[in-house]
């Protein structure tokens, strides 16, 4: 009989021990499929910044705010984003990034680069990577470019010069205003007392308006629209905030704009 008794209690806690184990199993596995969902969820919607691809469609490169995206064939390698190194040359920039799986270095030249369909990109991509198993580096190389913020793509109203706030009898009939095409890199508007248009390169936090054109009219010696095109063409710097887009140099706030609805 105390064998009968001992032998239920025995299976009991082997029940009760393999439904806890269980549980527990259950519990870590869904611990990790959040995790890593939510490590995915961050890393897509990190701005990207540059896109390279190479010469043969065989590979591309993503840099991200926050990591870089290097996909070999059938293959995706993820590498934290390190501080970019300038070259002697300021126009060419160098990454370097390891993980315990690979190693990556980039060189991003400044010069016309014509792909596999003869468009020509601004800039040249050169890549050696290699895996953790694999002695010596492979060479890649392509063409890419910056993307430009796509919260630049708006129309938007002067606010302030200097941090002065500009009113509309400081130009001829309204207060200047641009429309920027993030996708085609380039803004038309209202000067003050002519009409405009222009490219824009952008990088990051750093954008520059160039190929600034202006129609001829005649303003009033109190116009500021000199003042306003000066501003503009100096500035380098943006950031957006509270439906803003803030233009600054090193030296100095340049301009404010206002976003129109």
């Amino acid at each position: 009989m105390n064998l009968l008794k001992n032998s239920i209690v025995f299976i009991i806690l082997i029940t009760v021990f393999s439904c806890a184990q269980s549980k527990k199993e259950t519990v870590n596995t869904s611990d990790t499929v959040i995790n890593s969902s939510s490590i995915k969820i961050q890393t897509n919607n990190s701005k990207v910044f540059f896109e390279g691809t190479g010469t043969t469609p065989d590979w591309n490169v993503i840099l991200r705010e926050n990591e870089i995206q290097f996909s070999l064939k059938d293959h995706v390698f993820h590498f934290p984003l390190p501080h970019v190194n300038n070259a002697a040359d300021a126009n060419i920039k160098i990454y370097s990034s390891l993980t315990k799986s690979a190693h990556i270095r980039i060189k991003i030249a400044m010069q016309d680069c014509p792909d596999a369909n003869a468009k020509i990109h601004p800039y040249a991509v050169s890549i050696d990577f290699k895996q953790a198993s694999d002695t010596d580096f492979t060479s890649y190389k392509g063409c890419g470019e910056y993307v430009t913020d796509y919260r630049l793509h708006d129309i938007w109203v002067l606010e302030t010069m200097a941090n002065d706030t500009v009113s509309v009898d400081q130009f001829t009939k309204e207060l200047p205003n641009i429309e920027i095409n993030a996708k085609a890199n380039s803004f038309l508007g209202y000067a003050g007392c002519n009409t405009m248009n222009g490219s824009i390169f952008s990088e990051q936090s750093k954008i520059r308006f160039t190929n600034i054109v202006i129609t001829k009219k005649m303003c009033l010696p109190t116009n500021k629209e000199a003042l306003f095109l000066k501003a503009l063409e100096h500035s380098t710097q943006f950031k957006i905030e509270n439906n803003r887009l803030y233009l600054s140099n090193p030296d100095e706030n340049t301009l404010t704009f206002k976003k129109v609805d």
